[in-house]
């Protein structure tokens, strides 16, 4: 009888080991999921704490994009406890209104700041009405900031303005970040405009912290007019070795192109795609002198904007952010950039200059 209950409880054993390690095989060889298809509705899944979503124009209906950020950035409001404080410089999305009314129900703190050219539309004047501290700036030059800090500790930021022009008719970019830290540093620029009423180059001190340590992901964090970010902009070219491909809106900084050129001349590989209206309209556009140069740039072709702005150097390094190449953007606007160095991350953006490259021009 020992010998028989001796031979079962084996064979249980090595019934349940085979099982375990079969079940641990099978786990470890799942992927996570990284979708590589332009333009699904879905994020690409990157490092934990970094979802980066991009819109796609030629995407329209329930499986735009557009609307997929919007839904995150939606769940996001949702599910926060205590604050959301966004900076918008153009804001009417009625879906994202709602949201932030139901969220100042709630009793969470809930702050809009936009620039004053926007402050009458509809949605911000729902806002208002249902208590929600909504401000403007007030003077000609832009609050150009796109930023939402839910709970200080989620940022999203990048070119998307909240609206349906923006999220479903133009190339666009927002990035969510999970960092209390960063979250804090644009909690900062975020106070001197909604609670010390400081915009532009109101004597405000240069950012205090800039380099961030993101699980290992090296962050930089500027906004202007205050941190020189066309000086900055025109080292990380000046430094690249392989490849340098630019994503721009507006583009009327002499240095940074001359920068670019001087990229060319040493071998590196240089590609840009450009806005088509910001490049024919302004007088002062420097897609004609960097096509004059010989360098492969390009205007879009879709009928909305083109209104990322990026440069990726390398292929492991991004500049991204509300701030166009110009010189309103350096010296008069309220604009912010994060530059991230990160292979997986860069890689989403050479996907999504890869898809706008391709069909440009």
């Amino acid at each position: 009888m020992n010998i028989r209950l001796r031979v079962i409880a084996c064979l249980f054993l090595l019934v349940v080991g085979v099982t375990a390690c079969q079940t641990g095989i099978s786990q470890a060889s799942v992927p996570l999921p990284t979708p590589t298809v332009p333009g699904i509705a879905t994020p690409e899944v990157e490092k934990e704490s970094i979802k980066t979503y991009f819109t796609d124009p030629s995407i329209s209906g329930n499986a735009s994009p557009g609307k997929a950020i919007i839904k995150a950035l939606i769940n996001d409001i949702q599910a926060a406890t205590e604050s959301v404080d966004v900076a918008m410089y153009n804001f009417t999305l009625n879906d994202v209104s709602e949201a932030l009314i139901n969220a100042s129900n709630r009793g969470l703190a809930v702050r809009v700041v936009v620039d004053s050219d926007t402050l009458q539309k509809l949605d911000l004047s729902r806002m208002k009405h249902a208590g929600i501290y909504v401000m403007g700036d007030r003077r000609e030059s832009l609050m150009h900031n796109k930023f939402v800090v839910i709970d200080g500790r989620i940022l999203w930021t990048g070119s998307l303005n909240l609206s349906a022009g923006g999220s479903e008719n133009d190339e666009n970019v927002l990035v969510r970040i999970k960092s209390p830290e960063l979250a804090a540093n644009y909690l900062l620029k975020f106070n001197q405009m909604a609670s010390e009423d400081k915009f532009g180059p109101d004597s405000r001190p240069l950012t205090e912290k800039t380099y961030f340590d993101l699980a290992g992901i090296p962050v930089e964090n500027y906004f202007s007019p205050e941190d020189r970010i066309d000086t900055r902009l025109v080292s990380l070219v000046n430094n690249a070795e392989k490849s340098v491909h630019v994503l721009a809106y507006s583009f009327t900084q002499d240095k940074l192109a001359s920068a670019l050129i001087k990229a060319q001349k040493s071998g590196v590989d240089v590609k840009g795609v450009f806005d088509r209206e910001s490049s024919e309209d302004n007088t002062g556009a420097d897609f004609y002198t960097l096509e004059k140069a010989g360098l492969d740039v390009r205007l879009d072709r879709e009928p909305g904007l083109m209104h990322i702005k990026a440069i990726i150097v390398d292929g492991k390094t991004v500049a991204f952010g509300s701030y166009n190449f110009t010189a309103s953007a350096e010296n008069k606007n309220d604009e912010n950039v994060l530059i991230i160095t990160d292979e997986v991350f860069a890689g989403t953006f050479e996907r999504a200059f890869d898809r706008i490259y391709a069909k440009a021009k």
